[in-house]
């Protein structure tokens, strides 16, 4: 958590609560409010070209975000899409450069959630760019569980389908299917009741 709760609320924050699908933010419009997830998952994506998506990241509860637009007079360039039913403070723009300058200790927290988002794509552009698909998929998926709780083995259940790990990936759905398949005969994922477990 980037801003404690307490201190957005204080400030004024509104909680806003987006099903599945709904847009937190979309490309082409100004960035006006800080955004703090309190609960669920979004998917920060570029606009469609043809039937496909690209989808950056992954952010869950605690997480800001289009953060890095509040400091530019620039339009999203991104857009934020509800995975699951989501929950999310929303401050005015003035309201966040003022907690900015009252809790100098937030801007080192944005700055380090910053870098460790760069170092996770980078690493992942890396992967996605010299790998087989399924090395690909055991990154993302990986990356994915080291944001929960659940290090045992086949205790973290892939809370996105093939498809979506498609769009995360750059590659085709079958690729995906048949690449998870043979994953499943070597014992690095199991597939119970059409959901990933790794």
């Amino acid at each position: 958590m980037i801003i404690n709760e307490k201190i957005l609320k204080a400030h004024g924050a509104q909680l806003l609560s987006l099903e599945k699908d709904e847009y937190l933010l979309a490309s082409g419009t100004y960035p006006q409010k800080y955004y703090q997830l309190s609960s669920g998952t979004l998917k920060i994506t570029s606009d469609k070209i043809g039937p496909n998506e690209f989808i950056h990241q992954i952010r869950g509860k605690g997480d800001p975000v289009g953060e890095t637009f509040l400091s530019s007079e620039g339009l999203y360039k991104i857009n934020a899409i509800a995975l699951s039913h989501v929950t999310a403070f929303a401050l005015d723009r003035s309201e966040f450069h003022d907690i900015l300058r009252e809790f100098p200790e937030t801007i080192i927290r944005l700055y380090h959630h910053s870098c460790q988002q760069i170092i996770q794509q980078q690493n992942l552009i890396s992967k996605l760019a010299f790998s087989d698909p399924r090395s690909i998929i055991l990154e993302v998926i990986a990356f994915l569980k080291n944001k929960t709780e659940r290090p045992g083995h086949f205790q973290y259940e892939v809370p996105y389908t093939r498809k979506q790990i498609a769009a995360m990936t750059g590659m085709r759905i079958e690729t995906v299917v048949r690449t998870v398949k043979l994953m499943e005969k070597d014992n690095l994922v199991r597939i119970v009741n059409g959901k990933v477990f790794y």
